[in-house]
């Protein structure tokens, strides 16, 4: 007969006031099994798991029930204490009086008639409780990081700890993300090159973190601790370690090509370096661009290059990496103004887009920072609309969070550049969530611009009239209104990336609604997703400004150096699923359904496995096999059943 211990937590207040517990000790006291039954003010200090102990050993107790709080908040505290009694931690059960009972009950009486039940159904249940054995496994302390924007670079810089290597990937050929395009950051118009390039600078010659660009992954296999990596590094045709970056081959180059970088508003040479003082600052030649590559005889830029790093006939290289776990964070996209047309985009000159306008006003843009119209003359006025293909039921009905600060920061810049400019904002709300957001339109009035608040997001609609850009509006009370302007600013939503998809199914982890890539859970586990040792961060998680991207990919980089310790084994959840291989038919039916994807098919034994690496016994299997074969342990039927015949 096993001995079952019971101790009843007062909670201070919480439970004694709102339960009779000396009632509840003489129930408990009567049940089988029940050798001990002992009440304590609060069992969660010091001094009440010392007495657990000593009770444990004194009483030579096989199995504990612990009446007091929810066992999210203290089960993991009171298993190490039956450890440190010499019992396994899993022969405990906890009857949650305080949140199930205590908090929710006004009457006592039916308070503690509940309590009694719960405590006989965890009497009950603990009986059937089996020792369950910890695992560990050897694990890989080092990290791929995808994505070389500020949310990448900030986990490679975190993770970059001793004894620990780093990989930092990117599909470009330089790294800085999307950042590296911004002059000036909102709220304080501070440089963004100032901000950005120590931190390029550091990550690039940290001894630990490799960078590898060009580079975009191709499978991936394992489990947390141990995954396996396939990376795909493109050509550059141009050797790294000889290239200096000196830009002779640029010169010889007899082809222009659309410059992604500005946005397509200039053009670039068939081998280039993305920007002045990109990272790496080596060239790379773009293929579809080239003479050499499409047919032709050129060879131009091998023929300049005076420290002969320049190699038609280099190969993609696959890489194979071993890590512990990934950080994504690859970035976002902007929503394509041309889906909605009643904008103008694309058909109308001097209608620009945020990424856009950035580059024209940057002095490295293609206008130098000057900000004109097409045919070179400066704007009188301009507009800035908001929410373009966002808060949208035909599109995105998020909010983008940013495009509202940014929109302000283009009417500073226009105002500091060109004072007398007329500007108008059309939006239909403010998102300004910040402390310092409000002072920064605080300031935009003083010097003088117009916010007008349109009915709704998309009650906009822009024409030509003679050399003018017409907007037809409607305003606030929903009367129509119209405004003429030489220039359009159109702030487009954040969108998930065009490979999101293909990503989120490589890495075997969720999307959301909108397709970014969801998180384990919204408060809780804000960096975690469904697939463990997968960490998500930035803008792949959904639109978000500098500050909180990089504040997640620390947060991402913070989760992992709490559990991959170099030289230590990662403990494996041991309340997983068993297959009885007895009774497997092979149907499968499982495999499709777990979400963790830790079921395979064993053909030579036709019956399923399970990778307990893997599980985390949230018992789907369990529930879907047709012929009970599947068994999930500390949650049998045996265990469930009886805690259902002491409730009733």
């Amino acid at each position: 007969m096993e001995r079952v211990g019971v101790f009843i937590c007062e909670c201070g207040p919480n439970i004694k006031d709102a339960i009779d517990i000396q009632e509840l000790v003489g129930f408990a006291s009567r049940l089988d099994n029940v050798v001990m039954t002992l009440p304590f003010r609060i069992f969660g200090s010091e001094e009440g798991k010392e007495l657990i102990k000593q009770k444990i050993r004194e009483n030579k107790l096989t199995r504990v029930v612990i009446a007091a709080c929810s066992p999210k908040e203290h089960e993991h505290t009171f298993k190490q204490v039956l450890e440190e009694a010499g019992l396994n931690g899993h022969l405990l059960q906890i009857a949650n009086i305080r949140e199930q009972c205590a908090w929710v009950i006004r009457d006592k009486t039916l308070a503690t008639e509940k309590a009694k039940v719960m405590l006989k159904g965890a009497v009950r249940r603990v009986i059937h409780h089996e020792p369950l054995e910890k695992k560990e496994i050897e694990c890989v302390p080092d990290v791929l990081v995808v994505g070389a924007g500020v949310a990448g670079i900030g986990a490679a810089l975190t993770l970059a700890q001793k004894n620990r290597k780093v990989y930092l990937i990117e599909r470009l050929p330089s790294i800085g993300g999307k950042v590296a395009r911004y002059e000036d950051l909102f709220p304080n118009l501070e440089c963004a090159s100032c901000v950005l390039e120590p931190e390029l600078d550091e990550v690039f010659h940290k001894e630990n973190i490799q960078i590898l660009t060009c580079c975009e992954v191709e499978e991936v296999l394992g489990f947390f601790g141990n995954f396996t990596v396939k990376i795909r590094e493109k050509a550059r045709f141009v050797d790294v370690d000889a290239c200096i970056g000196c830009g002779a081959c640029f010169d010889a180059c007899p082809v222009k090509v659309v410059n992604e970088f500005n946005e397509g508003l200039d053009e670039r040479k068939a081998i280039y370096i993305p920007y002045p003082g990109a990272l790496p600052n080596v060239a790379v030649i773009d293929r579809g661009g080239c003479v050499r590559f499409n047919g032709g005889e050129c060879n131009a830029c091998q023929l300049s290059c005076p420290f002969g790093a320049i190699h038609y006939d280099a190969v993609e290289k696959i890489h194979e990496l071993k890590v512990g776990a990934v950080v994504l964070a690859t970035g976002f996209d902007l929503f394509d103004p041309k889906r909605a047309p009643q904008y103008g985009y694309g058909k109308f000159d001097n209608i620009y887009t945020s990424l856009e306008f950035e580059r024209i006003t940057n002095s490295d843009g293609p206008t130098g920072g000057k900000i004109q119209l097409k045919d070179g003359r400066a704007p009188q006025s301009v507009a800035i609309i908001h929410c373009v293909g966002s808060r949208s039921e035909r599109h995105n009905e998020y909010c983008s969070g940013i495009c509202c600060m940014y929109s302000l920061k283009f009417a500073h810049l226009l105002k500091d550049k060109l004072p007398e400019v007329k500007i108008s904002q059309f939006y239909s709300d403010l998102c300004l969530p910040a402390k310092d957001n409000q002072r920064f339109l605080s300031d935009l009035f003083k010097k003088g611009i117009e916010l007008v608040r349109l009915k709704a997001a998309e009650s906009i609609e822009i024409t030509k009239k003679e050399e003018k850009l017409l907007v037809t509006y409607k305003g606030i009370f929903g009367k129509e209104e119209k405004a003429a302007f030489d220039m359009v600013i159109l702030s487009p939503a954040v969108e998930p990336t065009q490979d999101a998809t293909k990503i989120a199914r490589l890495f075997d982890i969720s999307q959301d609604e909108y397709g970014f890539f969801a998180e384990e859970h919204n408060k809780l586990a804000p960096v975690s997703t469904s697939t463990e040792g997968i960490f998500i961060a930035g803008c792949a998680q959904g639109p978000r400004d500098i500050q909180s991207s990089v504040a997640q990919g620390q947060a991402a980089a913070g989760r992992i150096l709490s559990r991959l310790i170099p030289g230590e084994r990662v403990e494996l959840a041991v309340t997983t699923a068993k297959v009885d291989e007895e009774l497997c038919g092979g149907c499968r039916l499982c495999m499709g359904l777990c979400p963790f994807k830790a079921i395979t098919f064993d053909e030579e034994g036709r019956h399923l496995r399970i990778n307990e690496v893997l599980c985390r016994g949230c018992g789907v299997c369990g529930a879907t096999c047709p012929s009970g074969a599947i068994r999930s342990k500390h949650f049998t039927e045996k265990q469930i059943f009886e805690e259902i015949r002491g409730l009733l």
